[in-house]
């Protein structure tokens, strides 16, 4: 069998396939299988696919009804047969010797898996994947998302190289008709794992597509991307209060307000009537099962819009989302005994008594160095 095999998702992704694919048959190491998955495309790609396969004896075509992504994973893992394994979206790339280098790691120390860096690209230009930059600073092997925490914020499955043995003995699986599927199998995989190694160097290319911003945020906006990220976080928070891993939960849960629930509360403006109000029973029943003060680390204007999900005041969201978005760049403050507080909405209301200690703008209350940022960019979810 192959050393590497590599499976290929494909649905609705014509315009790209053929560069995805021309990426992984230019791969340094020539040692590969390539199972590409036909899940129902309704365009020209499978064709492109069958295509490639012909002219390409490492290449072949699965065929199946439109399942979603985690489905047609699954089905390419099922059908591969190497010792390593990994996953390439039909509309990215990869980098010419990613393969061969995160292979190289793993034969040199016998991790679970490689993990490298990203970066995204449109038809101009390439730039770094900013939400990771923590995390790839520089070359850790053998290390483990317990001793880095930053490794917690890397939660995509196609940017490593997973050793076979290791995604069997886990009976990792992709969860199907579901979003947010990279969510449930990579972190857990993370404390899973004995040790991981992370490549400082980019391994995998992200294409941002046309109006792809305004779709992904627009998406992040219904009801089933809300219920589906809230039920793949509640997955992982259950997974490691299951193996007591209390510290880890503690980090968990502090990057899921940090990051996964703040991609939703920063699009409630965009929301129904119904959106809101789910969120709000989503995210309260989160925060009230998550360790105390779980938010108190996180720039003030954050602290404040999740004071006020903790309360239920949907308008007053509104009004500090609105603050946000056109006023906050300005960095409005007041000084009161020496101490900088944010110039924020409803600073010193009698009405709703927001304590002055959310608006505080030092850095003293902070505890710990956990994942902190103030508009961290993100990777969208497909």
């Amino acid at each position: 069998m192959p050393q590497i095999s590599v499976v290929v998702p494909i649905y609705d992704v014509a315009p790209y396939l053929e560069d995805c694919l021309s990426s992984i048959a230019a791969q340094t190491v020539t040692d590969l299988e390539v199972v590409i998955v036909d899940d129902g495309s309704p365009d020209g790609s499978a064709a492109i696919a069958h295509r490639f396969a012909a002219g390409d004896p490492r290449f072949r075509v699965l065929s199946q009804p439109n399942g979603g992504l985690g489905a047609a994973r699954n089905a390419g893992v099922a059908a591969c047969g190497g010792d390593y394994l990994a996953f390439v979206d039909g509309d990215d790339q990869l980098v010419p010797d990613a393969l061969e280098r995160m292979r190289d790691a793993l034969q040199a120390t016998g991790s679970a898996f490689a993990t490298g860096n990203v970066l995204r690209f449109d038809d101009d230009r390439r730039w770094p994947a900013q939400f990771l930059a923590k995390t790839f600073l520089r070359q850790r092997l053998r290390t483990h998302v317990t001793r880095f925490d930053w490794l917690i914020v890397d939660r995509m499955a196609a940017n490593k190289l997973w050793r076979r043995a290791f995604w069997d003995e886990q009976r990792l699986r992709f969860p199907e008709d579901m979003l947010h599927e990279d969510i449930p199998v990579v972190v857990p995989a993370q404390f899973l794992a004995h040790s991981v190694d992370v490549l400082r160097g980019p391994v995998y290319l992200y294409r941002e597509r046309e109006g792809q911003v305004a779709s992904i945020t627009g998406r992040r906006a219904h009801l089933r991307s809300l219920r589906d990220r809230v039920a793949a976080v509640e997955h992982v928070d259950g997974f490691l209060a299951d193996r007591g891993e209390r510290r880890a939960r503690e980090l968990y849960q502090r990057s899921v307000v940090s990051d996964d629930l703040r991609y939703h509360l920063d699009v409630l403006e965009d929301g129904d009537a119904a959106y809101r109000a789910l969120f709000l029973e989503l995210a309260g029943r989160f925060l009230e099962r998550a360790v105390d003060g779980v938010e108190d680390e996180l720039p003030a204007i954050q602290r404040l819009k999740w004071h006020l999900v903790r309360r239920g005041r949907m308008d007053e969201l509104i009004e500090v989302l609105r603050f946000q978005r056109e006023e906050l760049p300005r960095n409005p403050k007041v000084w009161s005994r020496g101490r900088a507080y944010g110039d924020y909405p409803f600073l010193d209301d009698p009405a709703l008594g927001i304590p002055r200690s959310v608006y505080r703008l030092d850095t003293a209350r902070r505890r710990t160095r956990h994942l902190v940022t103030l508009v961290r960019p993100t990777l969208p979810a497909r």
